[in-house]
């Protein structure tokens, strides 16, 4: 290589990137304390299952059709109940290492500080959506919620997480090119 390399043609001027010193202390966006907020829902979200395990039907909805009738039922256990839950966890686990990797990579450019901050607040709120989305389907499994108000609060964060998203990926771009 140290032969090959001189022989090499140097890169353009606006293709070479410098390193600003000092730019990889500290980290940008929102605080990880955020995430307790999560774990609240979660936890109210175990306890009123528990709660309320005994008013659970025996059958519960699983599956909606595309008019939001019931089109599938299983029998009500522990495990059908709590499958909202888990997948609070695991995804509230998962958005926790996108939030940390994104904070704590290496970072080269000042712009990249604005990726950081606007993708790790992402990761916060998303994170939030997601949360509620799940604990709304859960207290409508247990009829606690009427599918007239689950529907349209279900469409609405979908449809609010995607925008975002894509707005975000627009305005701050991903990483090092819009």
């Amino acid at each position: 290589m140290k032969s090959v390399l001189p022989t090499l043609p140097s890169a353009p001027e606006s293709l070479v990137m410098e390193m600003e010193p000092g730019l990889r202390k500290g980290n940008v966006g929102l605080p990880s304390h955020w995430f307790l907020i999560h774990a609240v829902i979660i936890v109210v979200s175990i306890l009123t299952v528990l709660r309320n395990y005994d008013l659970i039907p025996d059958q519960l909805p699983v599956h909606f059709d595309g008019s939001f009738t019931v089109d599938r039922y299983a029998d009500k256990s522990y495990s059908i109940v709590f499958i909202p839950t888990i997948m609070q966890v695991l995804g509230t686990l998962l958005f926790i290492f996108e939030y940390w990797s994104i904070r704590r990579g290496k970072k080269q450019l000042r712009e990249d500080e604005t990726y950081r901050r606007a993708w790790s607040d992402f990761m916060i709120t998303a994170c939030f959506l997601f949360v509620i989305l799940l604990s709304v389907v859960q207290l409508n499994m247990m009829s606690l919620l009427n599918i007239n108000f689950v529907a349209p609060v279900v469409l609405s964060i979908i449809a609010f997480t995607i925008l975002y998203a894509c707005t975000l990926t627009y305005w701050a771009g991903q990483r090092d090119s819009r």
